[in-house]
């Protein structure tokens, strides 16, 4: 699946901490003057408490809500190797993303203008309507309808690679690329309507999908993370457009 995971994790986390200044007294804001690793911890359960906040979203940013987040579409190309499929998603929703969120090991590098987290997410739900066409393991697949992809105990490493650039005599933050690794402990998926409709073939497949659901995945991984990164950078640069360097991270 060339494009996809989840955790808008990392780009609500650091959507939520470009807004503390301006925001309610749950957005805190963390000390630069502190030792490094209150710091971090600090800017940690700031960025979870902040998600949490979002999770309805917040009309004077225009921040829709990320409870569930909504993406348009992802079309996925064919992949290589023991899994060959084509695919589209329309009307997606991510559920679970503020839900007993967890995130530790933060860390932030201005020299090179990297920020880095790790997060932990129970169960994220990636519900869509799809179209897929191509083959699993030798045995070929179509069809299209309603999908449900679930991801249980969600580990997501992520990675900002930003820049700073001057806007009406501000200091302001791009995100180049934002990488997203994705370890689930265990991912379910249901396709309904495959083979147009055939009850039997269909569940047939859905049962053979789960029964090498950890194969599946880790042929779909890489195209997953690349595409919700993508996702990921445009709406984490959405909110650092709006709100000066020094009120995201206030100098000490």
């Amino acid at each position: 699946m060339k494009r996809i995971s989840i955790t808008l994790i990392v780009a609500t986390v650091l959507l939520s901490m470009v807004l503390a200044v301006d925001l309610p007294s749950t957005f805190k804001i963390c000390n630069r003057t502190l030792p490094e690793k209150e710091y971090y911890e600090c800017i940690s359960n700031s960025a979870k408490n902040a998600i949490v906040s979002l999770a309805g979203g917040l009309k004077s940013f225009k921040i829709l809500p990320i409870e569930p987040l909504a993406v348009d579409s992802v079309k996925i190309g064919e992949s290589q190797g023991s899994v060959t499929l084509k695919q589209e998603y329309k009307n997606i929703k991510l559920y679970g993303l503020t839900k007993q969120l967890q995130i530790q090991n933060y860390h932030i590098d201005w020299d090179k203008c990297i920020l880095s987290s790790d997060s932990l997410n129970p169960q994220v739900d990636f519900v869509a309507d799809y179209k897929v066409d191509g083959r699993i393991l030798l045995l070929p697949i179509r069809g299209s309808g309603k999908s449900n992809i679930t991801m249980y105990d969600l580990k997501t490493h992520n990675t900002i690679y930003c820049e700073k650039y001057q806007k009406n005599g501000e200091t302001y933050l791009r995100v180049k690329k934002f990488g997203v690794k994705f370890s689930p402990a265990r991912v379910t998926l249901r396709f309904e309507n495959l083979f147009d409709g055939d009850s039997v073939l269909g569940e047939q497949m859905n049962r053979f999908i789960n029964e090498n659901s950890d194969l599946l995945f880790k042929e779909l991984q890489a195209p997953y993370e690349e595409t919700f990164g993508l996702v990921f950078a445009k709406i984490t640069n959405e909110i650092y457009s709006r709100i000066p360097f020094n009120k995201i991270f206030p100098p000490p």
